[in-house]
């Protein structure tokens, strides 16, 4: 069964323009502002990757749908030819 807080991005994504990271992004932080996913502790916060590209080298940040408990990342890196990607990994728990 699909969950309805996280159903749209569960599929890997791999960003091929600015303007389509940029909205994805956009998205995310609303999705975490409205608490649909949350944001765990990791590598790179949210809040440091900027929408004009002025990112850190190394971004892999991690989030959690509070209903399902499937987790994503979200992971780029500058000093590689790879394009920036969404990943989803399967539920590590699930509420009840």
């Amino acid at each position: 069964m699909a969950c309805k807080n996280c159903n749209s991005l569960n599929q890997k994504r791999q960003f091929s323009s600015k303007g389509e990271l940029t909205r994805f992004l956009r998205r995310l932080r609303n999705l975490v502002e409205d608490g649909k996913i949350v944001e765990f502790p990791s590598f790179t916060d949210l809040a440091d990757v900027e929408d004009d590209g002025s990112w850190p080298d190394i971004i892999e940040c991690q989030f959690g749908c509070p209903d399902c408990g499937t987790e994503f990342a979200f992971k780029a890196n500058s000093h590689h030819k790879k394009a920036p990607e969404w990943l989803p990994k399967r539920a590590t728990h699930r509420r009840r």
